[in-house]
């Protein structure tokens, strides 16, 4: 018998709530006091609440266009796909998401592809987040 990790309708409320206004409160009601996010923007994870829910706010105050599209949900994690969009650059995505015991969100990894759009979406966000923007060299540059 196949089982799935609990707790599904607290990544339902996130997709909700990032689709809305990305509200502070409404997001202290999903996410944990220390979560974690790991993202393709910087090589060290954002810690801690306030540190994240930054974060998830400066994406949404640049114009972008986030569509999340479905939920999975496994035995022990549920995962989010997503499209993002900001100007003309754009990128597919999944949030593999991590609940605590108390059913809020306690890390959260995101992947996107491809790698060249990553690269210049990581530009366009990295000086509204306090980090270095990236850039993309190839043929042994």
């Amino acid at each position: 018998m196949t089982t799935f990790a609990p707790h599904r309708s607290t990544v339902e409320s996130f997709v909700d709530i990032v689709h809305g206004s990305a509200d502070k409160d409404a997001l202290a009601g999903v996410l944990a006091d220390n979560v974690v996010l790991y993202s393709p923007l910087d090589n060290e994870p954002l810690t801690g609440f306030d540190a994240v829910v930054f974060a998830i706010q400066t994406v949404h105050g640049t114009s972008a266009k986030l569509i999340y599209s479905e939920v999975f949900s496994g035995e022990t994690h549920h995962a989010i796909a997503f499209r993002l969009d900001i100007g003309d650059t754009g990128v597919d995505g999944m949030d593999y998401i991590l609940l605590d015991d108390d059913g809020k969100i306690s890390e959260i990894t995101i992947f996107w592809r491809p790698l060249p759009s990553g690269v210049e979406l990581q530009a366009k966000l990295a000086p509204g987040l306090g980090m270095q923007p990236w850039e993309l060299r190839t043929n042994g540059e």
